[in-house]
């Protein structure tokens, strides 16, 4: 693993969440909406489509409780080069990010823990992150173990990756979708707005957004790819 970046464990283990259907979670008052971010998922494992869509709307309500739109480009990996989407192929903007789906995140690292599920890639000198991983692996056993819907392991998992690289370092907070441990209650409620993003993170994560929203418009290509994708404001 390069010394560029710091690796930063999304969770370590989930307890148990027995809630099967999506509810609202509580919106973050006062922030600046429609801030929008691209997130390609590169699928290594094959989950169902119906899976991966349902998990996908998990993290998008969180996110977007937090005043961010997330734009979600499936470049599944199954699919020849030229069968992709377009977008699939173009450069990292930056608010591009990437979630890579894969059976078992210790296989980056010998350090990473049988337990973790999601690391996030995060440059410990500051600068910007883009790229983190969740194991579906993990995430099954936790779901089979505890009786609750891969969709919703997998979809509060990507926003607390997602969350790392919004947030930058020192994003783990005492409670909250950032915590690094979620007890029983705060999953079996996650929907009721136990696990969301905090006040303090909501307003970071867009003050973040708008720096990296500001450099992206310097870039004529950038905002070519922004037209193309769906992201430009």
């Amino acid at each position: 693993m390069s010394n560029n970046f710091r690796m930063y464990l999304g969770f370590s283990l989930l307890l148990t969440c027995s809630t099967p259907a999506f509810g609202k979670s509580v919106p973050v008052q006062n922030l600046k909406s429609n801030l929008q971010i691209t997130l390609r998922i590169h699928d290594y494992v094959h989950i169902q489509p119906e899976t991966l869509a349902r998990a996908e709307a998990v993290s998008s309500e969180i996110l977007h409780d937090a005043g961010v739109e997330v734009f979600w480009l499936n470049c599944d990996t199954a699919l020849p080069v030229e069968k992709r989407e377009p977008a699939c192929a173009r450069p990292l903007g930056r608010l591009d990010f990437v979630l890579n789906l894969v059976d078992r995140i210790q296989l980056l690292s010998p350090k990473l823990r049988e337990i973790a599920m999601g690391l996030a890639m995060v440059p410990p000198d500051g600068s910007e992150g883009s790229l983190a991983y969740l194991s579906t692996r993990q995430a099954t056993g936790v779901a089979h173990e505890y009786s609750t819907s891969l969709e919703i392991v997998l979809g509060l998992g990507a926003a607390h990756e997602l969350g790392h690289l919004l947030l930058g370092e020192d994003a783990h907070t005492p409670s909250g979708l950032m915590k690094a441990r979620w007890s029983n209650d705060e999953l079996k409620h996650w929907s009721s707005g136990s696990l969301t993003f905090t006040s303090e993170q909501a307003r970071r994560i867009q003050s973040n957004l708008l720096v990296r929203e500001e450099e992206a418009l310097k870039s004529p290509g950038e905002i070519q790819i922004a037209k193309a994708t769906g992201t430009e404001h």
